[in-house]
């Protein structure tokens, strides 16, 4: 079985960690699981944050937000919305720290997302290039369009197999996602 990396992309607000969640469950009868997964904070309808939630432990700190003026800063899911400020501390503590336990405990490796909240952290670059050459499968969500230089080197991989997730397809796309996984065609 070749371990296939998965991402699961769309644009903001498709479902991406919704998806992944549901792909996991799905899947935790053949693997074990570590990782991270990220969640806006939503106040009246707008994203005014993000948390990052261990996969395993359920430990979740607000990694960005609109009410932080620190640097380095994520833009917001539209051009006119506030940037979020993000604590790279706790991009560490949750999303790094995650995926090197994986790495060492897990059959899989739960990433969501790769973009530009964790790909400012130097030392998460660190911890996703050693995830993608330990030779496990993965489960990563990404966004469709970014022209992030993390997220580029990651499409150009060969044991890369992408879905992208839609309004119309994201009823069928769990179990194409489990079936990939499942038996590592790329």
């Amino acid at each position: 079985m070749i371990p296939v990396k998965l991402a699961i992309s769309g644009q903001p607000g498709t479902g991406k960690t919704g998806m992944v969640l549901k792909i996991a469950e799905m899947v935790s009868d053949r693997f074990s699981i570590g990782g991270f997964t990220t969640h806006a904070v939503v106040e009246d309808g707008v994203m005014v944050g993000i948390m990052l939630r261990d996969y395993i432990t359920g430990e979740e700190e607000l990694a960005a937000s609109v009410r932080w003026d620190v640097k380095p800063r994520v833009p917001g899911r539209t051009p006119e919305a506030t940037p979020l400020g993000i604590r790279l501390d706790t991009v560490k503590r949750i999303a790094v720290e995650s995926v090197l336990r994986a790495i060492e405990e897990n059959d899989l490796i739960l990433i969501d997302e790769v973009g530009k909240l964790v790909s400012e952290s130097k030392e998460f670059a660190e911890a996703l290039d050693d995830a993608l050459e330990c030779g496990k499968p993965m489960l990563i969500t990404m966004h469709k369009r970014s022209r992030n230089p993390l997220l580029q080197s990651i499409r150009k991989r060969d044991d890369l197999r992408t879905l992208e997730v839609t309004r119309i397809n994201s009823g069928l796309l769990p179990s194409k996602a489990v079936r990939i996984l499942k038996t590592g065609m790329v």
